[in-house]
Order: structure tokens, then sequence, then C-alpha cells
């Protein structure tokens, strides 16, 4: 069952956008009214089946493709993927592609919730990921500017992310074609990211920001994962939220440190977002803000891809 507002044939653009997203600009973001689709989805029948469905589909992405789980465990990673894949797709046009000048300079504007990381970070991820292949350094016509361009052991994992999630989306609201035949077109990743980037370049835009508990989870290693855990496992039973998130389990289907759940938690407790938490994860209360916050994120996270996957597909081919 569909539980957001569908579109209008043939899938214009979002309600929440001023102006096309291909022609981004600061001001295109109307985040009440993103704010207000979100809030209504969450009122419609079916939502929160979406909902877990949601953070299965994306458990399940991670727990499947190690290179994914590698180059996107958290936001400064997830970022320079959605960097490169914008750099490269716009390359020409924007500028000449991927350049570590260009990948420092999107990482230093920072969104709402301030800077992605530190010019450090940034070069020892760049570095690393020619070190392993995922970049690699390709002849520019100006031979002063350094020139790289992804490989496959960064597209396939990243094609492999958008397929699972347009497959939840699509569970929840409609979309202008089959997850499988938007990943099909070849320009669809390219188109998407710019989007994203725009929006955070214009509008300094980021998923997370209403939600500072959400920030805290997707911006630490693994956070994701840990947060999509007890995502999928909410619910509202005896009075309480309750969920688990258990460390022995994670470590083992993520390849992560157990200490590494349990620091979450632990900071999770802290700051008021868990009321209780027992046996390794097995047992978490939460509190009613921190379960609301949940919903509200995946609601957003389904609203916002559909809404631009379904404005790329009409830019790319007019379906």
């Amino acid at each position: 069952m569909a539980i957001l507002t569908p579109n209008p044939p043939p899938f214009a653009q979002p309600q929440w956008l001023h102006h096309p997203p291909h022609q981004w600009r600061t001001g295109t973001l109307d985040r009440p009214a993103l704010y207000a689709h979100v809030d209504h989805a969450l009122t419609l029948p079916g939502f929160h089946d979406a909902c877990r469905g949601f953070a299965e589909n994306m458990l399940a992405a991670y727990s499947s493709n190690w290179l994914l789980n590698k180059i996107a465990r958290e936001v400064p990673r997830f970022a320079l993927m959605a960097f490169v894949m914008y750099l490269h797709h716009r390359r020409g046009l924007d500028g000449p592609g991927v350049t570590y000048t260009r990948i420092q300079e999107l990482y230093a504007r920072g969104s709402v919730v301030g800077i992605l990381a530190s010019p450090t970070r940034v070069k020892a991820m760049l570095g690393l990921a020619v070190a392993v292949g995922q970049l690699r350094r390709v002849e520019a016509p100006d031979r002063r500017v350094k020139l790289l361009e992804p490989t496959e052991k960064m597209i396939a994992p990243t094609l492999h992310w958008l397929e699972s999630y347009l497959d939840a989306v699509g569970r929840a609201t409609p979309l202008a074609k089959s997850p499988q035949a938007l990943v099909a077109m070849p320009d669809l990743l390219g188109e998407l990211m710019t989007y994203c980037v725009h929006a955070y370049v214009h509008d300094r835009f980021g998923l997370s920001e209403p939600f500072p508990a959400v920030h805290y989870f997707l911006s630490r290693e693994n956070g994701y994962v840990t947060l999509m855990e007890i995502t999928r496992t909410l619910r509202f039973e005896q009075g309480e939220w309750r969920a688990q998130a258990p460390s022995v389990a994670l470590s083992k289907k993520f390849s992560m440190a157990r200490a590494t759940v349990r620091n979450l938690l632990a900071n999770a407790e802290q700051q008021g977002w868990l009321i209780g938490n027992a046996r390794g994860g097995h047992q978490l209360i939460l509190s009613a803000d921190f379960a609301t916050v949940c919903y509200r994120w995946v609601a957003l996270e389904i609203t916002w891809m559909a809404g631009l996957a379904n404005a790329a597909a009409v830019r790319l081919d007019g379906v």
C-alpha cells in the first residue's frame, strides 16, 4: 500500500521544490513544505510497515555487499561517494571533474549541522580510495590538475545501494519506473547525486539536519546500520517503545567491533534517547521523542528520494 501521496502524472517535480532540481539555486528547497509532507506520511495507514521494510532493505544491502559497508558506513564517507559521483557526472559542465581541490571545497561548505569532515580527514579518505582502487588517477587536459575518476569498485556498490534504496522507497510510494529500470538508466545515479549535492551547496541541506539524534548516529562509524536495526525492530508494547541492537549480532553481520555498538548505545542513553539498555542491546527502551524521530527520519528519506528519483527520470528521458 502506498503511504505517500503520489506526484500527479507524469511525476512532476516535488511540491517541496520551488524550481526544477536540475536548475537548483538558493531557495529551491521549501523546507516547511518538505517537513509538512513528511509529517503527513506519518499519519497514513501502512506507514509503520513501510518504515520497517525500508530498514530491512537497507540492512540487507549493507550486509550483502562488503564494499558498500566500507565506503558508506558513516556520513563523511557517504559524502565522498556522493561528491565523486556528482563531480564525475558534471565533468566538463561544472568543472574538469573529480579533483582533490573540488572535493575539499565541497566538504568545507558544510551544511546546517556543520562541516562534514576536516581537511586532514578528507585527504586521508581520498588517499585510501585511490590506494584500494575505488578512485584512479587519469590524465587531465590541464597537466596542473590532478584528475580522478571512480572505478567499478566505487560505482558497483553505489548502484547496489541505490537499487536497494529505491526498492524500499517504491514499496511506500509510486516511482516513475521500477527500481531496476531506474538504476539501469545510465545517468540516473549521477543526476540524483547532483540534486543532492546542489541541495547541500545551495540550501545547506542534509537529511539528518532536523534530527540531532540521527545525525549523531550517522556521523559515527557503523552508526547507520545500528540506527537502522533500532528502527527495524521498533515497536510499542506494554506502554513503552522497545527495540533491539544486539552488539554481538551486529558485529558479526557488519564486520565491526562490538564495542562500537556498545559505545553508540551508551551515548544514546546518556543523551536520554534510550531510557533502558539491557542484555547487550537485546532489550532497548526508547524515549517517545526518539521513537518519533526514527519514524520521521525514515519518512523524510522516503519522501526525499521518491521526489528526486522521479524528477531525475523525467529529466533524463521524459517518462
